[in-house]
């Protein structure tokens, strides 16, 4: 069961209009699930809120200890827990996995934001961030830095 090393659920002070997730921390996010495939891999995002956005600022990978890590992502809390605020973030790898959360997600991630990084061969395919919100989840951009980081672009996502 995916979920977060946190314990409650605390709403988002207020919602993103985005996340931005330069591309050293996307190549971060790339080789720590490279390097668990076929299991899931998970962790952090650090994150500064600039106006109404999300921009990372470290990528904070934790250890899959779930009983059964090809199919689920589940960490225990450590002092590498960034404060708020943060995104938690977890690959779903079997081609068969929605690139969207899961019941599974839903019901155990304790996070207000998460980031579901489709990667059924090993490589991101798909970036797709939810809010927990009073009447559940809601999905917000998720973006890059563009040339000359004055534009921000969308990364990839799947329905």
């Amino acid at each position: 069961m995916p979920a977060s090393p946190t314990s409650g659920t605390v709403l988002f002070a207020r919602t993103p209009g985005s996340l931005t997730i330069p591309d050293e921390l996307q190549d971060s996010i790339a080789a720590t699930i490279a390097a668990s495939h076929p299991h899931e891999a998970g962790g952090y995002l650090a994150c500064t809120r600039r106006d109404d956005r999300l921009h990372a600022t470290d990528h904070v990978p934790l250890e899959n200890v779930a009983a059964e890590p090809r199919w689920r992502f589940v960490a225990t809390a450590t002092d590498r827990v960034p404060s708020e605020p943060r995104v938690f973030y977890h690959s779903h790898t079997s081609p068969s996995t929605p690139s969207g959360l899961t019941g599974v997600d839903r019901r155990n991630i304790h996070d207000p934001l998460a980031l579901v990084v489709f990667a059924p061969h090993g490589e991101p395919y798909s970036y797709r961030l939810f809010q927990l919100g009073l009447f559940g989840w809601r999905e917000v951009p998720v973006t890059t830095v563009g040339e000359g980081d004055a534009e921000s672009e969308k990364l990839p996502r799947l329905m």
